[in-house]
């Protein structure tokens, strides 16, 4: 029997989440015919556009714009949130649609994200007020993006009728993009890239999300990406290992760098929900509190330096410190802390960058847009490589220093005379760093290095990522 997708409608009936709904469709299946659920979908359809119908859209210069945009040649970075347990009121409960979205769009547009990724929406939230929300969103500047479980149930469901949930979604309400989640691991790949497939020639502007383990079954020439959580497990492993034995794990690093076009995939740097502060990123990090914060400052660095587009978890731009809990809120105090201040501004000024510096994002998924220039000084924990926009911009060399220890005089070599500027250094005392590098910018030499006819002689920071950009290019 062929597995189908058991999509839920979002109108607004119950508060039910997506992901119960779908096991209760599931569980329902087993007693119903496909023509039944085709007839109900039309029913309920029909009644949420009439709910809808009171609300005047004023978001057309987005929308044009969305529809003109290839997001693999755009800069993209997704901040990820559970509304219900992101900020609250006074009264201690979760902001409503319209009072996250005069707090959420400010503050996730001034850090630089180009899209949200919306958690546990509930099928009640689906309506007008949420309409609102991601008005206001894409009049602010941001995409908005839906996690949306899927179901493999053994039944008759015809596809038509599962296209047509997810396309009301899509429509109706302008949401930009789909976090696909199968209901379980054991799901279909074949049936997902069916669904992806089907859902793409119905609404090609659209973003679809997977997880790396079903990359195989995104349409590779549509707007579909892979959640690279290999790499993220890795980095994190990586990072957590004191530095004086991280030489013997250089290779994590230099195979999620060799493996990066594989897939069109986005990093994920997720502080997951949690009652454990050891599960965070921060709580992870090798060393005294100083070490920790300059791993995670690192890791930032090398993460925006790295192909691929970029998503981050609430809480982990300014490092929370502990797992979110979902009956609580993110601990916004900690802002409070120069430490975890300077971590906000990071990430505001990677994306920022990410954003400005087309070598940063125009090749994040193709191979043409990367190249080595120091991939194995496991000795000195250190990884260089260059990366490329189209003709016409300039290159930036990425350098990460992951030891605790200044590095004088380390070699690197580059395709170019002229001058190198530092245009990010994650040592930085704005950032909450020791101030060590490169401040007035590195000559290049003419002495060939690592394959190059040139070179610079830099100073790399302890515990620490430099981007630098050749100083003959227009800004």
């Amino acid at each position: 029997m062929t597995s189908h997708f058991s999509l839920r409608s979002p109108l607004p009936s119950s508060g039910a989440t997506l992901q119960d709904t779908v096991s209760a469709w599931w569980t329902a299946l087993e007693g119903h015919v496909a023509s039944e659920h085709a007839q109900m979908h039309e029913g309920q359809r029909g009644a949420w556009q009439g709910c809808l119908a009171s609300h005047r859209w004023q978001d057309a210069v987005w929308m044009r714009q969305r529809r003109r945009e290839d997001p693999l040649l755009y800069p993209l970075s997704i901040y990820r949130l559970d509304p219900h347990a992101w900020r609250h009121d006074t009264a201690g409960n979760p902001l409503g649609w319209e009072a996250l979205a005069s707090r959420l769009v400010p503050y996730a547009a001034d850090l630089g994200f180009t899209h949200v990724e919306v958690r546990h929406v509930a099928e009640a939230d689906a309506g007008v007020a949420f309409a609102r929300f991601v008005e206001a969103c894409h009049v602010g500047g941001l995409g908005v993006i839906v996690e949306w479980p899927l179901a493999f149930p053994q039944a008759d469901l015809d596809a038509p009728t599962s296209l047509a949930l997810a396309h009301d979604w899509l429509e109706l309400l302008h949401i930009d993009g789909l976090r696909l989640k199968p209901a379980s691991p054991e799901s279909d790949g074949a049936a997902l890239g069916r669904f992806m497939d089907a859902l793409v020639a119905q609404v090609p502007d659209v973003l679809l999300f997977v997880d790396d383990h079903d990359a195989d079954a995104a349409p590779v020439a549509a707007r579909a990406l892979a959640l690279n959580t290999h790499w993220s497990r890795a980095t994190q492993a990586y990072l957590s290992e004191p530095p004086e034995v991280r030489g013997h794990h250089h290779h994590r690093l230099v195979e999620g760098l060799a493996s990066a076009f594989e897939s069109h995939f986005v990093l994920p740097l997720i502080d997951e929900q949690s009652d454990d502060g050891d599960a965070t990123w921060l709580g992870r990090m090798a060393g005294d509190t100083w070490q920790r914060f300059a791993n995670l400052r690192a890791g930032l660095g090398f993460m925006w330096a790295h192909p691929g587009k970029k998503l981050v978890g609430m809480g982990t731009e300014f490092a929370h410190g502990q797992g979110w809990r979902p009956a609580g809120e993110l601990d916004w105090s900690l802002l409070d802390d120069p430490c975890h201040a300077g971590m906000l501004r990071l990430v505001a000024d990677l994306n920022r960058l990410y954003g400005n510096e087309p070598a940063l994002h125009y090749f994040d998924c193709q191979p043409e847009g990367f190249a080595w220039v120091v991939g194995d000084d496991s000795a000195n924990s250190v990884i260089a490589f260059l990366r490329y926009g189209p003709e016409g911009t300039a290159p930036l060399l990425a350098i990460a220093n992951f030891t605790p220890h200044v590095l004088s005089g380390y070699r690197l070599g580059v395709p170019a005379l002229g001058t190198w500027y530092e245009v990010l250094n994650t040592d930085s005392t704005f950032y909450g760093g020791s101030n060590v590098g490169n401040a007035h910018g590195v000559r290049a030499q003419l002495s060939p290095s690592h394959g190059y006819p040139a070179s610079l002689e830099l100073t790399l920071p302890p515990l620490a990522t430099l981007l630098l950009r050749q100083g003959d290019w227009p800004a």
